[in-house]
């Protein structure tokens, strides 16, 4: 196979997204602003790839781009938990990220 194909194959960009994200991400989810679903749920992705994904709906496809952002960015997961989050919630995501799995 050239390169070309196996480089096309392999990129995201070209796949539609808007089922995987609807799959991982319930309707209740994406009420919540990007930040806030951060705050509230970043400790419980091992692993984040939907923001390299198609959208065809554009609202969506926003979202979860900046979610990817934030999910990168462990400052960034912090500042939405201070925003976002009450001293005891703040307290239980951390307990529940040092959980092992």
């Amino acid at each position: 196979m050239s390169d070309n194909k196996e480089l096309q194959r392999s990129d995201r960009s070209l796949e539609p997204g808007d089922e995987r994200a609807r799959f991982f991400l319930s309707p209740e989810d994406l009420q919540m602003s990007p930040e806030e679903y951060a705050a509230r749920h970043a400790h419980l992705w091992g692993c984040f790839s939907l923001h390299q994904y198609h959208y065809a709906d554009p609202v969506l496809g926003a979202w979860v781009r900046r979610l990817g952002e934030l999910l990168f960015s462990e400052e960034e997961i912090e500042r939405c938990r201070h925003r976002f989050l009450t001293a005891e919630e703040l307290a239980a995501v951390r307990r529940e990220s040092a959980e092992d799995f």
